[in-house]
């Protein structure tokens, strides 16, 4: 019996070793094209997520405001605006984003938004993601650096401005310039710092670095920053949300021919250290640049109290008026 065995032309049993190189050559250059593209469309949806974060941040500030525990719970507790004897925050007075603080106080700002936010820190432990992962997630970003929340004049007649700023590149791509002055925030370099942020548009693709930070940045970490360009290529990665509080103007008018009025800015009156008093039949006496949320309350009476009587509360949210009469 006569057995043929089929025949097979070689080329057709698979492809040969050249074609798989060329198409292991193809597939490369696609990921070379594609990556990039994969890579900064990553770290666009990290950068949005981010400033949603911060707004919230900043919404939990804003409502602190009008928190009458300045020393536990308000963000805008600064020195001239709290009573004697209360804890002005704990801003960031460092730029060192690889660095968390080692311990917890009570005025520390993180701190301040963790109560605001409904946790409670422990004090005197550091806010590590071990030790206490809440207040970590406030401090730390998805990029493992650090936020840092400043504090900006606070000379300025009608504001007081704040910042949130969080770096989104990975550790060690790009740098901050340094806080120039640690232990004074109201230091012209900082504010001059603090403004730069404030006053650049960091989403806008063809943005520059602002002056304080090319003087401060050495060329190769202005380089890394402006991504190669002339123009600020990397900036982007810096999420920036800004934070006012409001200063109004408080007038009274005291036509009352023997009692004073006795006008306290922050808590209860028995206890508050920032007041003005209006003597009787003293006219009208303004009271300038009070921050917004702060517990208004005048009491009248010949003498302050705890024997004045408490005549009008409330919490300051625009320019108000008080008047005591006959």
């Amino acid at each position: 019996m006569l057995c043929i065995k089929p025949t097979h032309d070689p080329r057709t049993l698979g492809f040969t070793l050249v074609e798989l190189i060329c198409v292991c050559a193809l597939i490369s250059i696609l990921l070379a094209v594609v990556t990039p593209s994969l890579g900064r469309q990553i770290l666009l949806s990290r950068v949005a997520a981010e400033n949603t974060t911060l707004q919230n941040l900043a919404a939990a500030a804003q409502a602190s405001f009008e928190s009458t525990d300045l020393e536990g719970t308000n963000v805008a507790a600064i020195p001239g605006a709290i009573p004697t004897g209360v804890d002005a925050t704990n801003y960031s007075m460092s730029t060192n984003l690889a660095v968390l603080p080692g311990t917890t106080n009570t005025f520390d700002w993180f701190a301040k938004l963790a109560r605001q936010l409904g946790s409670s820190p422990q004090l005197g432990i550091a806010p590590s993601p071990a030790l206490q992962p809440q207040l970590a997630s406030i401090l730390i970003n998805p990029a493992q650096n650090t936020r840092l929340l400043l504090l900006g004049p606070t000379n300025e007649a009608n504001q007081q401005r704040f910042l949130f700023v969080s770096l989104m590149a990975p550790p060690g791509m790009l740098v901050l310039p340094a806080w120039p002055n640690s232990a004074n925030s109201q230091d012209p370099a900082n504010l001059a710092l603090f403004n730069d942020i404030w006053n650049t548009n960091w989403t806008d693709a063809a943005a520059m670095l602002p002056p304080t930070w090319t003087a401060a940045l050495t060329p190769a970490q202005a380089q890394d920053w402006q991504g190669g360009g002339s123009t600020g290529g990397r900036l982007w990665l810096l999420c920036v949300q800004r934070v006012v509080c409001p200063k109004f103007t408080l007038t009274i008018n005291n036509t009352h021919p023997t009692d004073s009025c006795y006008i306290f800015y922050n808590l209860n009156g028995t206890v508050a250290g920032s007041t003005a008093t209006v003597s009787a039949n003293g006219g009208v006496y303004v009271a300038p640049g009070i921050l917004g949320g702060r517990l208004i309350q005048a009491y009248r009476g010949t003498s302050g109290p705890p024997s004045a009587q408490l005549f009008a509360q409330f919490i300051l949210r625009d320019s108000s008026e008080i008047t005591l009469q006959d």
